[in-house]
């Protein structure tokens, strides 16, 4: 199996920016930003959010803090209580959402951004808030150390990849989790421990991420989509016999179709070139619409 890094080299481009970073953290009244069906709409309960300056070979230089508790139109349910602590009598005393938006606004700028699953959760949350308010949430790169921890760190090194396993994991464990202000800590903990690695390898390398120039070479042929119930895939054919990939649409993962063959012993970056070439897109992601209209359901 075979994934291209993508994670990996947005962190790289943001070590060599000299950019201040935000990262941040929510609690929230539930899990729906927007409403869904019977799913009401959540709020943002408990926001933290710490600006660094990242040094490299140093670390996070913390520069400015801001904690904001929030009071929602909502009432908590008794699973919110009890996995944040926090609870409606607390909340009855702080500001509503409205008085405080405007510091939000002002200490996040477009400022890149940083959290844990962020891209995921906390974002969409803040998008919401910000679209409330005729604003648009709207920063300069989001990077996000749960999908950093997912590249980095192989699937049999840790049971699942939730903040608190990993932060075990990189031996830095904080003492409470789903509070925002002590998932910031650990965040950038996970961060610090993994841009560490990256760091090391430039120590032995002179890069960030060597390029991969190992592997058989293959020449592509043609691609094709296919799709069946919950299956879809996208095709490359090559000119060696017996050798073909797929690409999984939904994870954008690598395969070979021949099940004794592993993606290793091939230069997968080259194959996914010529791959995006023939598909004239730029992307994976973009990939991923390849002849949709042509699709086998």
């Amino acid at each position: 199996m075979y994934k291209t890094p993508t994670v990996i080299y947005q962190f790289a481009e943001f070590f060599e920016s000299a950019e201040d970073i935000i990262v941040y953290d929510c609690e929230t009244t539930g899990l729906n930003p927007v409403s869904s069906g019977n799913k009401p709409q959540a709020h943002v309960i408990e926001l933290s959010a710490k600006k660094f300056m990242y040094m490299p070979f140093v670390g996070f230089l913390p520069l400015e803090e801001r904690l904001w508790y929030i009071r929602p139109v909502e009432s908590l349910n008794e699973k919110i209580v009890e996995l944040t602590g926090i609870t409606d009598e607390f909340l009855a005393d702080q500001p509503a959402e409205e008085e405080v938006f405007p510091q939000i606004m002002e200490f996040f700028g477009n400022s890149i951004v940083c959290g844990y699953n962020n891209l995921r959760f906390d974002d969409l949350f803040l998008f919401e808030m910000y679209k409330r308010y005729q604003q648009v949430f709207n920063p300069m790169m989001s990077l996000d150390v749960y999908r950093l921890a997912q590249e980095m760190i192989a699937p049999s090194e840790v049971v699942n990849y939730k903040l608190q396993t990993i932060s075990t994991y990189c031996g830095a464990e904080q003492d409470m989790y789903h509070d925002a202000a002590y998932d910031v800590d650990a965040t950038v903990d996970v961060a610090q421990y993994l841009m560490r690695r990256l760091e090391n390898n430039y120590r032995e390398t002179g890069i960030l991420i060597p390029p991969y120039t190992g592997g058989i070479r293959v020449k592509v042929s043609g691609i094709s989509r296919y799709e069946r119930g919950k299956l879809q895939r996208i095709y490359a054919n090559t000119t060696t016999p017996d050798v073909t990939f797929y690409m999984e649409i939904p994870s954008l993962q690598w395969n070979c179709k021949q099940k004794d063959i592993d993606t290793d012993r091939f230069n997968m970056p080259d194959v996914i070139a010529q791959v995006l070439k023939i598909a004239r897109v730029g992307s994976e992601q973009e990939l991923t619409k390849y002849g949709k209209s042509k699709s086998t359901v």
